[in-house]
């Protein structure tokens, strides 16, 4: 192969845009695979909603500082989670909501999640739950590894 190729045939395709898309598409199947490996016995619909909620339930940290330095420090107090409805859960997953409804009773047996006034919220210190920590970690770990093949990406073109 010549690597001295012409340039791009399509002017809407930036330089080195190829090369990003081949790197997020394998950041997003070793993503799916660190689910399949830490939520061995669950669905993707199920991890989908989890996150959902955990997300939701932690929102505050993006807008209020002094929840960001409790959680920089702590597990975030349960007086701080917000609910999020089934309904907002199936609309952030594009899920029917029936089948959220499923889930998110799944995952309140589980004591992954909470059913409290207003929606569901993430379980308190949920971190400390089965291999929870070792999935954020290995999550962190995913995407500081994809920041830095991004960043090669640019580097290079």
């Amino acid at each position: 192969m010549d690597a001295t190729a012409p340039s791009d045939p399509d002017p809407r395709v930036r330089p080195g845009e190829r090369v990003r898309a081949f790197r997020a598409i394998e950041a997003l199947l070793r993503l799916q695979r660190i689910v399949r490996d830490y939520f061995p016995d669950e669905d993707m619909e199920s991890v989908t909603v989890f996150l959902t909620v955990a997300a939701g339930s932690i929102s505050v940290v993006n807008r209020s500082e002094e929840a960001h330095e409790i959680l920089t420090r702590q597990p975030l107090p349960a007086e701080w989670f917000r609910p999020i409805s089934g309904r907002a859960v199936a609309a952030s997953c594009s899920l029917p909501r029936e089948t959220v409804r499923r889930r998110l009773d799944h995952l309140v047996e589980a004591r992954l999640i909470e059913k409290v006034e207003g929606g569901f919220t993430l379980s308190e210190n949920i971190l400390a739950h089965g291999d929870n920590l070792a999935f954020v970690r290995a999550l962190v770990r995913e995407f500081e590894a994809v920041a830095r093949m991004v960043e090669r990406c640019d580097d290079a073109s």
